[in-house]
């Protein structure tokens, strides 16, 4: 059919009344139908597109937080100017961990430590073996740390070794110590002590705690010699099982360490903690005097300067005598014997209360920084008990 017949046919037909109209409705109808499928597709396409975008958003955040990667332990020892230490993190005996456990407010992320001699360009002890330890403190909040306000000596960073008592293996005893800083909000503390090797055939453990030294009011000991925290202990801690190389295990001198501090005596009984109060000296001065919580007091009363310094040369001699006769090493003899000299230094201030008990053991207590400041706060800190 050619276009002029087409149109005649068309021309030729009739339409009913009002077809003109109904058409015109018709039209219109659709073309709202059509605008109106259009804004729907259109606030759809939008709806998906927002969408997209908040998971695109959700993936940012997901992605910065995980760009705020821990340093690694290489990188720990570099930003403490170690670089003997960095390369030593580097190679196959070191042992990377990356555990994290939460606790409190804090993710606390052990990444791995390592063992040797002639690693820290610090040390003037290089030809002793040294164990190095690296943790990574967070806020879970997000929060960042930073060097100037974190408060290092808050917390507690040690080792201890299961079958021995926690007041005998700890950083106290193994001559620790510990470093810290902050980098990107992240905490991070290095622990240099004497080489936890001697220990590996037994379960070594890496704590991190809220406290001071280790005490029943923290750690609880089984029977089987196993280690955990007290149920009553409620402040930050973790507790890491370090995968030590049994092989490189020395049973005698680890025994022999623990014997020579006197200390591997445990009672899961808590001792209930200490209790401050002063006490005045003739001069009208006052010394700050240490006691077991709920006792009346020591039975010996606290050192003088003076009198230290006649205890101090006795136990020279007697340390000495010890290291002649192959009972004590001479390493542990000159540590302790500056650990007793800083004790004197601490009571010539009037800081630090020395008492000699009565099983001979030597009872050393200091006041925190407040007390220091202000001789009527009473919270104390516990240094040691050197026997």
């Amino acid at each position: 059919m050619n276009r002029e017949t087409y149109r005649d046919a068309f021309d030729s037909l009739s339409f009913s009344a009002g077809f003109q109209e109904r058409t015109a409705d018709l039209l219109c109808q659709r073309a709202r139908k059509l605008e109106k499928e259009r804004m729907e597709m259109n606030l759809n396409k939008t709806k998906k597109l927002a969408i997209l975008a908040a998971a695109c958003v959700a993936l940012l955040v997901v992605s910065v937080s995980a760009a705020v990667l821990l340093l690694s332990p290489a990188e720990v020892a570099e930003l403490h100017d170690q670089p003997l230490l960095a390369e030593a993190f580097k190679r196959d005996g070191a042992i990377l961990l990356n555990e994290t456990v939460e606790s409190g407010d804090y993710a606390i992320t052990l990444l791995g430590l390592v063992s040797g001699e002639n690693l820290d360009v610090l040390n003037q002890d290089l030809d002793a073996a040294h164990t190095y330890s690296v943790l990574a403190l967070q806020r879970l909040d997000g929060t960042p740390l930073e060097t100037q306000t974190f408060d290092l000596v808050r917390y507690t960073m040690t080792p201890l070794v299961a079958g021995y008592a926690p007041t005998a293996v700890n950083n106290w005893t193994l001559n620790a110590g510990a470093h810290g800083c902050a980098k990107d909000g992240v905490y991070y503390y290095l622990l240099d002590t004497a080489s936890i090797e001697m220990f590996a055939d037994h379960t070594v453990y890496m704590a991190f705690y809220e406290g001071g030294a280790p005490s029943s009011s923290i750690f609880t000991v089984a029977d089987d010699g196993t280690i955990a925290f007290a149920e009553d202990f409620d402040a930050v801690q973790a507790l890491f099982t370090l995968p030590l190389d049994a092989s490189k295990a020395d049973p005698a001198a680890a025994d022999a360490f623990v014997e020579s501090t006197g200390l591997n005596n445990w009672s899961n009984e808590h001792s209930g903690g200490f209790d401050a109060s002063l006490q005045e000296n003739g001069d009208d001065s006052q010394m700050l005097l240490i006691t077991p919580a709920g006792e009346e007091g020591l039975t010996n009363p606290p050192f003088t300067a003076e009198q230290f310094e006649v205890y101090l040369r006795s136990e020279r001699e007697r340390l000495q005598a010890e290291v002649e006769n192959g009972a004590l090493s001479q390493e542990l003899c000159d540590q302790t014997i500056q650990e007793l000299e800083d004790v004197l230094a601490g009571i010539r201030n009037g800081f630090v209360v020395a008492v000699l008990l009565d099983d001979g053991s030597l009872f050393v207590g200091t006041a925190s920084e407040d007390a220091q400041a202000d001789y009527q706060q009473t919270e104390t800190n516990i240094l040691a008990t050197i026997h």
